[in-house]
């Protein structure tokens, strides 16, 4: 099953869904830094959803808590404010990393 996918009971009822990009997330929590992961938008919110060693966790992100997303080098970055700082998605499996950003840096304005 694709971390991109997300039922449509988990929308608000005026939200549809945009671009989405799945690959491996480097993020640490506790000794580990790699994890499969994507990163689904809709017209109100960005839903990140990870594969936390074979459980699901999913995390939601107002457009006004992220700074900007960002691609170099076939690395999407999404730029929080200070504390979680940039986060950086490689390996990408699934979805365009720059219609993803161009959409989210539109929704950030």
């Amino acid at each position: 099953m694709s971390l991109t996918d997300i039922d449509k009971n988990e929308l608000y009822p005026t939200e549809k869904t945009g671009p989405a990009v799945e690959g491996t997330i480097i993020y640490k929590v506790g000794e580990q830094t790699h994890f499969k992961g994507a990163y689904i938008t809709t017209n109100e919110r960005m839903i990140m959803s990870v594969d936390m060693n074979g459980e699901p966790y999913k995390r939601v992100f107002s457009y006004q808590d992220i700074v900007r997303a960002l691609v170099e080098e076939n690395t999407l970055y999404i730029e929080f404010p200070e504390g979680m700082g940039k986060v950086a998605m490689i390996d990408v499996t699934e979805g365009n990393l720059q219609e993803f950003a161009d959409y989210v840096n539109e929704k950030v304005k």
